[in-house]
This record gives C-alpha cells, sequence and structure tokens, in this order.
C-alpha cells in the first residue's frame, strides 16, 4: 500500500491542471499513486491527460454532478494510506514538501498545513487563518484547505462528502470528522501548498454563506455567534464534568446578563 493517493480533478482548465501535473512529477517523494478524475473537458485536458497517462494508478474523461462528486469517484479507487485533493491550478509548495512530510512517522488521523491562496495576479498571500490546535471548536469557523490536507482513507469509509454541498462540503466533512467523531489531527507548521484562487468558492459569496450556517446548525445547533468569545475559557478549563450544550446554555446566559447590564448603563 501507498503511504499517499493524490487526487486531482479537473473541469476545462487545462492551463491549470499542467502547473499541477509539474508539480506532482516533479516532488522527490515517490511513495504516491496519482488519480486524476476530468470531467468531460473540451479545452485539451483529455489529451494533456493521456500524455502523462503512465504517472496515473487511474484516471477518467468523463461527465460528472459536480467538484464533490468527481472527488469522490477518486476517493473510491484510491489506495494509499493518507489523501491529498490537488486539484488542477494547484500546486505544493516546493518539490520536496511531501518528502519532508512523510519522511517523519505520521499517526495523526489528519494531517494538516498551512495553504497560501495565488489570485489572477500571481500575488500570493495566507488565506484565512490556521490553528495549531484543530479542537471541535476551532473548526467552528476555521477550515483546512483540503490542497494542505492529508486525510486517512480510512476516515473516508465513514463517509464521503455530501455532495448537496456545493462549496463547503470539505468543511462539512472536516466538521463532522473533528467535532463530531473527534478524528485526531496534527498540524504541519510550513506550507504545503499554493492555491489558485478565483474558483467557484471565491465567487459564489451567498452560497458559501448559506452553506456555512446549514454546516452550524447541523453541528452546533446549541451555539450562537456570541459564544465564540468564550471558548477561550473552555479551552483553559478543558475539563468535561459538564456537557458542551450546557457550558454553552450556561455562557449564553452570562453573555446575556452582562449586556443587559451594560445596556443599562446609558
Amino acid at each position: 500500500m501507498k503511504k499517499l493517493t493524490i487526487i486531482t480533478i479537473n473541469f476545462n482548465h487545462a492551463e491549470g491542471l499542467k502547473r499541477t501535473i509539474e508539480s506532482i512529477v516533479n516532488q522527490t517523494f515517490t511513495d504516491y499513486e496519482w488519480i486524476v478524475v476530468d470531467g468531460g473537458s473540451k479545452d485539451g485536458s483529455k489529451e494533456l491527460i493521456e500524455q502523462y497517462k503512465d504517472h496515473f494508478a487511474w484516471w477518467c474523461s468523463e461527465p460528472d454532478k459536480g467538484v464533490y462528486n468527481a472527488m469522490n469517484k477518486g476517493i473510491t479507487h484510491a489506495t494509499g494510506e493518507y489523501i491529498n485533493f490537488m486539484n488542477s491550478g494547484d500546486i505544493f509548495a516546493t518539490s520536496t514538501i511531501l518528502e519532508e512530510i512523510f519522511s517523519k512517522p505520521r499517526t495523526a488521523d489528519i494531517l494538516y498545513g498551512i495553504m497560501k491562496a495565488q489570485n489572477v495576479t500571481k500575488e500570493r498571500m495566507y488565506i484565512g487563518n490556521i490553528s495549531p490546535e484543530m479542537h471541535w471548536h476551532k473548526i467552528y469557523y476555521l477550515n483546512i484547505g483540503h490542497q494542505a490536507e492529508f486525510s486517512k482513507r480510512k476516515l473516508y469509509k465513514k463517509r464521503l462528502f455530501d455532495e448537496t454541498y456545493k462549496i463547503y462540503a470539505d468543511w462539512e466533512w472536516n466538521v463532522c470528522m473533528i467535532a463530531k467523531n473527534r478524528c485526531t489531527t496534527q498540524f504541519l507548521n510550513q506550507v504545503v501548498a499554493l492555491y489558485e484562487g478565483d474558483g467557484f468558492s471565491d465567487t459564489n459569496n451567498k452560497l458559501a454563506i448559506d452553506e456555512l450556517y446549514l454546516i452550524r446548525e447541523k453541528y452546533y445547533s446549541c451555539l450562537y455567534d456570541d459564544d465564540i468569545t468564550e471558548f477561550k475559557y473552555l479551552t483553559i478549563v478543558k475539563k468535561y464534568w459538564i456537557t458542551r450544550k450546557l457550558y454553552f446554555l450556561l455562557s449564553r446566559m452570562a453573555n446575556r446578563y452582562y449586556k443587559y447590564f451594560e445596556y443599562k448603563k446609558y
């Protein structure tokens, strides 16, 4: 069994696919298999894939039902211990990054590092924030970029990505695994990947916000945004003699009283 399965999905983005291919074939790390799922592109992507087909463990070029349907299709053909999604246009930060990561024993369910965004003007910047401790309350507002994430394949046997989400199915999956199933995580304190940016999730803000609230309602129904400020106390206490729900109910009550008396001053 290979240590890693890299899955690349693509649709009519031959230019970006070429960058991704070059990034992967130039890796000094070789203990991986590579799966490419193309959605039936008509821009020369298929011809590019055929040119590099000897590098792939499996590939296809056929219509699919969207990003996460394609990613799920790739998962079903994966055999590696860990899975990483490096989709067309995205690249690994350096040619040695995978060797640096997997030269050490790794046992955590989910490994994750830093991802940088690169927009169409080729300016590079950090995207969002990342925490060295990705607990259930951190994943509430901090997702892990799948380009910089390595998740054990056994986790996907529990469930694949929920394809009803068009933008944040990967966030919903991470919340399920970390907040609900309490999977172990390990932070890789280095830049792992460069994200192309300006994609579907970057240009559909309303849908992204709608899906984010759906995820929070599903997994954090007892929690309001105001309660985020109270995470710091929960992190310090780190005791589970009361349930999360009771903790937040008490926290919310304290917040309401505080705001009430602050309001009464005016």
